[in-house]
């Protein structure tokens, strides 16, 4: 097979589990993490490792900043034959009780990006069979892309055996970080018990499940409730120690999972 078109890998990399953070910084902080390291590429948005932990060959390529370059990175993959992926990444809390470093394992996103609406929520028109894809429609008219059970409870499981303060939650994905009316659509979502809000996760579900992939998403506080995500996102970059933290035990959980769980077969 040759190359795929944009991210610029091939059945060479030989991996069948994938980690995927949006910065393509974060990727040479997991690849610390692993053995073995070899550079794969880097093209546009997405940065590219392969390593193994524990004896499992792993891929570690950044996805970039929203749904639509997530859902590209998504699909090429799997037409490269990897089976299991999980998202790390940052979220603004929902939540009043959530404080920063904590991780919020996701069962479930809001299809609130054009990427995963245009798989799942406006198939509700047109496909019948939207729920054995991985979406569903809720209450308030809410399209929902769901993780792959057994990888989501590896995670819980993994971060569990860490000691790490995670719990399994929920986002909401968007497009639109600055977007003026984002308080209300905040408090509009966290009134019906959504955990956190990102950018990707809600891609990943959602193509993930298309594609039959085992996807997951796990996500850091680096934003509490209520607080200026700009200040937040910020202090993030430049280390914050809480939000410092939640990183490094987000990409422990991902890879302790990773080595736990049965490859998938087929």
């Amino acid at each position: 097979m040759s190359r795929m078109p944009h991210i610029r890998l091939d059945e060479s990399i030989c991996a069948t589990a994938a980690i995927l953070p949006g910065d393509p910084a974060r990727v040479d902080t997991v690849a610390s993490f692993l053995e073995d390291v070899k550079e794969e590429g880097f093209n546009r948005e997405y940065k590219s490792v392969t390593g193994t932990y524990k004896g499992r060959r792993i891929l570690v390529m950044s996805t970039g900043m929203g749904g639509a370059s997530t859902a590209i990175g998504v699909e090429e993959l799997a037409d490269l034959g990897v089976k299991d992926m999980i998202r790390i990444g940052s979220a603004g809390a929902l939540q009043k009780e959530l404080r920063l470093g904590q991780l919020i394992i996701c069962s479930k996103a809001v299809c609130d990006d054009g990427a995963s609406l245009s798989y799942l929520g406006r198939m509700r028109y047109a496909d019948p069979k939207l729920e054995q894809m991985g979406g569903s429609w809720g209450e308030d008219d809410i399209c929902f892309a769901y993780a792959d059970e057994a990888l989501t409870k590896a995670c819980l499981a993994a971060a569990q055996a860490q000691g790490f303060d995670a719990l399994i939650g929920s986002t909401r994905s968007h497009d639109a970080l600055y977007l003026k009316t984002k308080p209300e659509l905040d408090r509009h979502y966290s009134s019906r018990g959504i955990s956190g809000s990102d950018m990707e996760t809600a891609a990943v579900l959602a193509v993930g499940g298309i594609r039959g992939v085992r996807a997951c998403s796990i996500l850091n506080v680096v934003v509490e409730w209520e607080a200026d995500i700009k200040e937040g996102v910020g202090a993030y970059k430049d280390g914050a120690a809480a939000a410092a933290a939640g990183e490094r035990n987000e990409i422990i959980t991902a890879l302790e999972a990773l080595a736990a769980i049965p490859e998938a077969k087929g």
